[in-house]
């Protein structure tokens, strides 16, 4: 795979990662802020948010092959 198309593949795949954040922002600012959440809830959300931004998250599948061993 030459340079460019990585490069293009890399910033196809950002531009879906940056609609993700919105959306997850979205979803926090319009629906669970309408609900009855506790502060603690709150932090907890915002601090998993901003984790998800800095990449310090992990694959789901990792999670499932973890919990299958």
């Amino acid at each position: 795979m030459s340079e460019s198309v990585l490069q293009q593949e890399l910033r196809l795949l950002k531009q879906r990662v940056d609609k993700i954040e919105r959306m997850l922002e979205f979803i926090v600012d319009r629906f669970l802020a309408e609900e009855d959440m506790s502060e603690e809830d709150r932090e907890a959300l915002r601090e998993a948010l901003e984790e998800y931004k800095r990449g310090k998250t992990i694959l789901l599948e990792d999670v499932f092959k973890q919990l299958e061993e």
